[in-house]
């Protein structure tokens, strides 16, 4: 509906729109709101898309206690990474996955804050070994701060993991709790002994190992944590497949992905068989 606003008009009349701008009188079409139609495989590659978001999300839910800070373009960051993975993946137009090669490797080093990241304090080189149900983290002998650079005013310097399992296949994960160990800057260099670190690992599961750099100094009111937004260092360590055939997965969760939408075009192929998710290896 339309009306007089001195001799100029406001409003919709029929398939047209009258405008007030500035002294002059504009008319423009009525959007129709027809739909835009995609090629197939524009919709294909738009709803793999859309499953590397959630893989993503899932992903920083698993190192949720490493990521108090990170860049703006983090998550960007991530989901472009993941969606690069299931793009290289995909087979039958996004129905399935195979993941024979190791696609995963590409997140390894993956940093979560680039204002700070991990390579620029951590010189020593963790290693992930898959040994039958368990995930072992290693680092080798240290010598500090050689190979573990302190922040300006740090004392102490808290190394922790996170490790989140996922089975794309079964579409669950699990998360399990943190672990971390202490180093205390001293007067002169020294010698920090090799350290383990044993986590669960599944058969056929993807593992996600991340680890964080806590600073913090040494005060008359006791330790003051100073990470923050320009020092936080946090990155993906490592993924992966766990070895062997998938188990069981006992208490585990659900993970939930959006169910795919019938492409609404003409040109659909309406034999193209609904296989369901990851239905792909390990």
């Amino acid at each position: 509906m339309a009306r007089m606003a001195g001799k100029f008009i406001s409003g919709i009349v029929g398939p047209v729109i009258f405008k007030k701008v500035g002294n002059r009188q504009l008319v423009v079409s009525k959007h129709k709101g027809e739909l835009i139609q995609m090629t197939a495989a524009t919709y294909n590659a738009a709803y793999v898309f859309g499953l590397a978001s959630t893989l993503s999300s899932y992903i920083r839910h698993g190192a949720e206690n490493l990521l108090a800070h990170y860049d703006g373009g983090m998550v960007s960051r991530l989901t472009g990474e993941c969606n690069g993975i299931l793009q290289k993946a995909t087979i039958d137009a996004g129905e399935t996955f195979s993941f024979d090669q190791d696609y995963f490797s590409r997140l390894n080093g993956f940093e979560f804050n680039v204002a700070s990241p991990v390579k620029r304090y951590l010189f020593a080189q963790p290693e992930v070994i898959t040994k039958d149900e368990d995930l072992l983290i290693s680092l080798p002998e240290m010598l500090v701060p050689r190979d573990l650079t302190f922040a300006p005013n740090a004392r102490y310097c808290t190394v922790a993991f996170e490790v989140i399992l996922i089975d794309l296949k079964s579409k669950q994960y699990l998360r399990q709790d943190a672990q971390s160990f202490e180093i205390e800057l001293q007067k002169d260099p020294f010698g920090l002994p090799p350290q383990q670190l044993v986590f669960k690992g599944a058969p056929g599961a993807i593992y996600f190992v991340s680890l964080g750099l806590f600073y913090a100094e040494k005060t008359f009111a006791g330790k003051a944590v100073l990470n923050s937004q320009d020092l936080h260092p946090a990155a993906i360590l490592r993924a992966g497949f766990c070895p062997g055939d998938p188990t069981e997965r006992s208490n585990w969760q659900k993970m939930s992905f959006k169910d795919r939408k019938k492409r609404k075009s003409s040109g659909q192929n309406k034999d193209d068989a609904r296989k369901g998710l990851f239905s792909g290896r390990k």
